[in-house]
């Protein structure tokens, strides 16, 4: 989407989130501007940079902290040292590191869980190119997810977050059904009222 409308859409939906995430395709089309006007967009508060690095991230990760992320992402389909490195650049920056664990295996999944510091977050993502009518990130979830913070994200909507809602120290990450509703506002109020087990008629008033 054009960066104009992808800030007006942040500025929308910032007070019922709590992180805004700039996508890979924004990244790759507008660069670290795009990080930089959704920061100055999201009014405080913090701004996952989806990078999907899958090598020199000393650069990538320094590039996203410069433009003034909280967090981003290296995919698990990296070496471990890019993750390592990753994960130290967001240290050092006093930022987070999320390890996308599209396309990889369970054992891969549960390495990543056994071998990385516990803060690092862990997600469970569908890509778009592969999700399918009621495909469901939760279900990628293993032993691997116990004990540490992970994030679900691909094709999630209200009702797939109502059943993520009892699940401690997960983040639910919502793209298109609030980016591409109509009323972007009303769509996130919706995700936050199911999050929170409330009726989103309620959480609207």
């Amino acid at each position: 989407m054009p960066l104009a409308r992808a800030t007006e859409i942040t500025r929308a939906v910032a007070g019922e989130a709590d992180w805004i995430e700039v996508g890979t395709s924004l990244i790759k089309q507008y660069g670290m501007e795009a990080v930089t006007r959704i920061v100055a967009a999201a009014g405080g508060k913090p701004v996952l940079a989806d990078l999907k690095t899958v090598d020199d991230a000393a650069f990538e990760f320094g590039l996203a902290f410069d433009a003034g992320a909280a967090s981003a992402t290296v995919l698990a389909l990296a070496e471990d040292v890019t993750i390592e490195t990753a994960v130290k650049v967001a240290t050092e920056r006093g930022g987070e590191t999320v390890v996308d664990l599209m396309a990889v295996n369970e054992a891969r999944r549960m390495q990543l869980a056994e071998s990385l510091p516990p803060d690092v977050i862990l997600a469970a993502h569908i890509g778009k190119d592969a999700q399918r009518p009621g495909s469901n990130p939760r279900e990628l979830l293993g032993p691997w997810a116990a004990e540490r913070p992970v994030a679900v994200a691909g094709g999630l909507g209200p009702q797939q977050v109502a059943a993520l809602a009892r699940m401690s120290r997960l983040r639910a990450i919502v793209g298109s059904a609030i980016t591409g509703a109509a009323d972007p506002a009303a769509a996130a109020r919706a995700v936050r009222a199911a999050a929170q087990g409330t009726a989103a008629q309620g959480a609207a008033q």
